[in-house]
């Protein structure tokens, strides 16, 4: 079969989105008179005004604040407006048109767009329309998104309809989501495997047992995450044996082993695989969910249960069995700042903070296990990876990575601060040392750089998700995010998450400094990590 170059097949997904767009627009003039809502005159002129003016901002500030005006102004029209710019090039202009989109919550709004989905033969078109009804969480879509699943052969299409039904869906889903749990395509396998835990249902519990041991890890982790929340008594067996492999799905396995038994025995698969023998025996039956939230009140994450004789990487007291991890280090000006709390940190040469850090680095190196690949990627303005790539942690790549360590010094520190004032350094040099956050996450965790030009993805999984090897990261910062595409935490925090919700990578975090510690709280809570605060 001929393929069409590419701008043709672009141009022909436009012109089939517009078409979609204008049928949507012609069942809404086609109600009854009586059926319609009346538009408030404002909202209307609201719209207008955003037609005439966006077109004329270049900024890309100045184009979300626009789009931000038509919040609570919802309308047919509005709607229009919006569902364009999701195809904007810039993902910033999406992302906001998708959260104003979100707020609209009248009927009349989308139910033409609902009538359409069945029907429509774009898959873009459609997977836009799925992703926006499940931002609103319209139930009133249930039953079109159940006639789309049953058709539609396109995975991205599959993938918006497993995750619009994750987040405004009933047990009445059951059937179409059993159904994606054994697709051929690794993005819709994740995607029923969350809809299952999303909404528990238990019913579907048994059909997660193959996804535990899925090729695709993000598949294997949302198996796991959704066993645990569902307990089927047929996981234990798989959950058991995935243990005795290497890597971070062994913490996640005896997590969901203590959701579904009650019992905590850490990643010790000799305690497991003894009491499992002897569970079968006693005709053993799990807990109830009332009693599994009394055992949890107690439950105790020590070294002696969690992870018992398990093999561990340890970065400033956080344990990971992971085996593909990144240490991500500020190295800011201001790490060259001196500690508060000195009776913290005895031993020390000095107390500056990137001194600290330094020695808990080094030590995290020189303890890594056999089988760990991994990275460093300092970060000030700029990054400044030690390689391009995970390196086996083998002993010459330790040395060579602790000796990489030992040359870091703080960008735009004391010492570079006092040779600028005296004419002998550059400001250069302190403007080399400010604190790029979004462009440390992104790029450190993801691969992705936020201030790169590219088209943005809107609808279904950056490809690059599934390649990615790297689980888990180590990010450690003393202070407020001061430069970079996003410099507000609660954004910055927003996006990391909507990225991670495709690539399922742990991010832990490491404070140090007088720093508002909460945005680094949050940003492990949010993905699935752990924080520490080393102090002040």
């Amino acid at each position: 079969m001929c393929r069409l170059p590419e701008p043709l097949r672009m141009l022909r997904r436009i012109l089939a989105f517009t078409v979609l767009l204008l049928s949507c627009c012609a069942l809404l003039r086609a109600q009854p008179q009586a059926s319609r809502q009346p538009v408030d005159p404002g909202r209307l002129d609201a719209v207008k005004e955003f037609q005439k003016q966006f077109k004329k901002y270049k900024e890309e500030a100045q184009q979300v604040e626009a789009v931000l005006t038509l919040k609570g102004n919802e309308c047919p029209p509005a709607v229009e407006e919006l569902l364009k710019l999701l195809k904007h090039p810039v993902a910033a202009v999406q992302q906001a048109a998708l959260t104003v989109l979100s707020t609209y919550q009248e009927p009349a709004t989308f139910q033409p767009y609902i009538d359409a989905l069945p029907t429509s033969k774009d898959e873009d078109a459609r997977a836009t329309i799925i992703k926006v009804m499940a931002a609103a969480k319209i139930k009133a879509a249930v039953p079109a998104l159940l006639k789309v699943a049953e058709t539609t052969k396109s995975p991205v299409t599959k993938y918006e309809v497993a995750r619009a039904l994750a987040q405004v869906g009933d047990p009445s889903v059951a059937t179409a989501i059993g159904t994606m749990l054994s697709d051929n395509d690794a993005t819709v396998r994740m995607a029923a495997a969350d809809c299952v835990g999303a909404l528990k249902l238990s019913s579907l519990g048994r059909h997660l047992v193959p996804l535990i041991n899925d090729p695709e890890w993000q598949v294997q982790t949302v198996a796991i995450a959704s066993a645990g929340k569902v307990r089927p008594i047929e996981a234990i067996p798989p959950l058991i044996e995935l243990m005795r492999k290497t890597g971070r799905l062994r913490t996640e396995c005896a997590d969901a082993l203590y959701h579904i038994t009650g019992y905590e025995f850490g990643t010790d698969v000799d305690s497991w695989t003894q009491n499992w023998a002897r569970m079968k025996e006693m005709n053993w039956r799990p807990p109830t969910d009332e009693e599994l939230a009394k055992k949890a009140e107690s439950r105790k994450k020590s070294d002696v249960l969690y992870g018992k004789k398990g093999e561990h990487n340890t970065f400033a007291g956080i344990k990971t069995t992971s085996t593909r991890l990144v240490f991500i280090i500020d190295q800011s000006g201001s790490m060259d700042d001196r500690v508060v709390e000195t009776d913290k940190f005895p031993g020390y040469t000095d107390f500056r903070k990137f001194t600290v850090v330094k020695k808990n680095l080094l030590d995290a190196i020189e303890g890594l296990t056999q089988d760990t690949s991994f990275n460093i990627i300092a970060f000030a303005t700029e990054l400044h990876p030690w390689k391009n790539q995970l390196v086996p942690g083998n002993i010459v790549n330790r040395d060579a990575a602790k000796a990489w360590v030992e040359r870091l010094k703080p960008l735009g520190g004391s010492e570079d601060q006092e040779m600028a004032q005296v004419g002998l350094g550059s400001m250069g040099t302190l403007s080399e040392g400010k604190t790029n956050t979004l462009k440390a996450l992104l790029v450190g965790a993801f691969g992705i750089d936020p201030e790169a030009p590219g088209k943005a993805v809107f609808t279904g999984v950056d490809k690059n998700a599934l390649k990615n090897k790297l689980d888990t990261v180590y990010f450690l910062s003393d202070g407020r995010p001061s430069v970079g595409k996003l410099v507000d935490t609660n954004e910055i925090l927003k996006e990391v998450k909507r990225i991670n919700d495709m690539f399922h990578v742990v991010i832990h975090t490491i404070a140090i400094g007088e720093f508002e510690k909460e945005f680094l709280r949050t940003l492990a809570t949010q993905n699935g990590g752990e924080f520490v605060d080393l102090g002040r």
